[in-house]
C-alpha cells in the first residue's frame, strides 16, 4: 500500500451525480413494475473516483421498477454490492415506455442522487 499505509479500511466517497452504467439481468416490464418488482444489473462500466475503481465493471446492483403517480412506469437503483459489501444507494429514476418491455442486456445510465461511501 501506498505511503506506508496500514491494512485498515478506508472510504472513498462517489459523489453525486456520478453516472452509473449498468446492464439488465432480466427483461423488465409494465407488468414487473405494476407489482413494484425489483430487478438486478451488472455494472457495463467500472466507477472511478480520482481514476481510482471504487465499482468494477461486473459488480451487481439491484433496483426497483414502478409505476409513478403520472401513470407512467420507472426503475431506480437502489442498492450496489463491492466487496461483498451491500450500498444503499438513491439515483434519479429513469423512466421508460409502459407499452414496451425492457429486454435482458439493455445498456442504462443512472446518476447518483446522493454520494456514496464505499470502504475499500
Amino acid at each position: 500500500l501506498a505511503n506506508g499505509a496500514s491494512n485498515r479500511e478506508s472510504n472513498v466517497t462517489i459523489p453525486a451525480t456520478t453516472s452509473l452504467t449498468v446492464k439488465l439481468d432480466q427483461a423488465v416490464s409494465a407488468k414487473t413494475a405494476e407489482s413494484a418488482e425489483g430487478f438486478t444489473v451488472t455494472f457495463s462500466e467500472p466507477v472511478k473516483v480520482d481514476g481510482m475503481i471504487v465499482i468494477p465493471a461486473g459488480a451487481s446492483g439491484a433496483g426497483l421498477a414502478s409505476r409513478n403517480s403520472q401513470n407512467g412506469t420507472e426503475m431506480e437503483l437502489n442498492s450496489v454490492f463491492v466487496n461483498g459489501r451491500s450500498y444503499r444507494v438513491t439515483t434519479s429514476p429513469i423512466t421508460f415506455n409502459p407499452k414496451g418491455a425492457l429486454r435482458a442486456g439493455t445498456k442504462f445510465t443512472f446518476d447518483l442522487m446522493f454520494s456514496l461511501k464505499v470502504v475499500e
